[in-house]
């Protein structure tokens, strides 16, 4: 895929949980040679969107032994890392993806950490759906990542 600023994927429908099998395999088959081509593990089976989540995730250890969760927006063909943290707060921590390029050779799109911590701006948001706008409101993420990672139900 070409390589597009994270924040050009904001577009209708992205931010909203979507169930895409063949993206889902395409993905894990990345995860499984990213983390095992750094020497990580791989340490759950991989989670689909469900209500309060709207990406995929599977937890991984990198070879240092940091947990982390590599993620996939389908709508999106997004993929992102985030580290764990407190399971009562909704946003993530953002890390930098292991092993990126086996996900763009994919076909994914990856992104950094960095272009998941921008600010939301409002010019980010006129290609979204009315019902995803209403969830900007009311949930107010405050970062791009928050958006195409999201906690919303």
């Amino acid at each position: 895929m070409p390589c597009v600023p994270t924040v050009d994927l904001l577009r209708a429908g992205v931010t909203t949980p979507r169930l895409d099998p063949t993206a889902c395999a395409t993905w894990l088959a990345s995860v499984y040679g990213s983390i095992r081509g750094t020497g990580g593990a791989v340490t759950t089976s991989a989670e689909e969107p469900t209500v309060g989540r709207n990406y995929y995730r599977i937890a991984v250890r990198l070879t240092d032994g940091t947990p982390l969760y590599v993620l996939l927006n389908s709508a999106a063909a997004l993929v992102a890392a985030a580290r764990q943290r407190d399971p009562h707060l909704p946003t993530l921590l953002f890390a930098d993806v292991p092993g990126g390029e086996i996900y763009r050779r994919a076909g994914l799109r990856v992104a950094t950490a960095a272009e998941l911590e921008q600010p939301i701006e409002d010019r980010f948001l006129r290609l979204l759906t009315d019902e995803e706008r209403r969830d900007v409101t009311y949930y107010r993420p405050a970062r791009l990542g928050d958006l195409l990672f999201n906690w919303f139900d």
